[in-house]
């Protein structure tokens, strides 16, 4: 049975990068090191693909590993990080030798690489990757995640990797639950347009049909999507902004 690698790399070259330094350590160190450990590997990026914000979130939690380089302190990277850390599924950080993190580093198995990418440090390096893969895979059940860190157990830990669900069918699902109903006087017009999503930042309070009024924390834009963690009075959820009416704005 394949089992599948995904991974995420800086998507662009930033000051003191060449043009395509970034494909160059997908090529030469990720893919064979993939490879050598059983695993086929795809990249989050890759425009062959295209995937959407909700398809990649789901690629992200179904797929059996994932590699994420924090070169640079690459955002894309760091949130694909941040889930598979966050519900206990087998994760690599990867980072070149110039990249000082924003975190603790140290805190973390992790593999480092020569941005230099010479011949004789590159064998060394699929090795070492290839080995992390192995090991990393094989101790899936122990990773060191926040969900054991809470001292949540397995059933939990279950239902937190099914968060894939919601976002497949994010329409039907929500379109399932009780309308609030009737609508408050302080919530104005369906948002229905693209536009009006784009102007969405956090901060702003938008009204939910289902969930009530809830503030926007934090945005994230992935593809041709938007997911947002949105404060309700019953809590926060990850939601996608979505132009279907489910969402209104609240009048000013």
């Amino acid at each position: 049975m394949e089992k599948k690698c995904f991974v995420f790399v800086p998507t662009s070259d930033p000051d003191g990068y060449s043009k395509g330094h970034f494909n160059r350590v997908y090529q030469y160190i990720i893919v064979p090191a993939c490879k050598s450990a059983g695993f086929t590997p795809s990249r989050a990026d890759d425009p062959a693909t295209s995937l959407t914000g909700s398809e990649i979130l789901k690629t992200i939690i179904d797929s059996e590993i994932a590699i994420c380089d924090l070169s640079t302190n690459d955002s894309n990277a760091l949130y694909g990080f941040t889930i598979r850390y966050a519900i206990n599924l087998p994760v690599i950080l990867l980072k070149d030798t110039k990249t000082n993190l924003k975190f603790n580093f140290r805190e973390f198995e992790a593999v480092e690489y020569d941005e230099s990418l010479r011949i004789d440090t590159v064998q060394n390096e699929i090795e070492s990757l290839s080995d992390m893969l192995k090991k990393t895979f094989a101790n899936k059940l122990e990773v060191n995640s926040l969900l054991n860190r809470l001292h949540i157990g397995s059933s939990q830990a279950a239902e937190a990797q099914n968060i894939s669900a919601p976002y497949e069918s994010t329409e039907k699902k929500e379109s399932q639950l009780p309308i609030i109903s009737p609508i408050p006087d302080f919530v104005g017009d369906p948002i229905t347009r693209h536009e009006e999503i784009e102007k969405l930042k956090t901060g702003d309070f938008i009204f939910h049909m289902n969930y009530g009024k809830g503030e926007l924390k934090t945005i994230k834009k992935m593809g041709n999507d938007k997911f947002a963690e949105v404060g309700f009075e019953s809590g926060s959820k990850m939601l996608i902004l979505v132009t279907t009416g489910v969402l209104r704005k609240i009048k000013s």
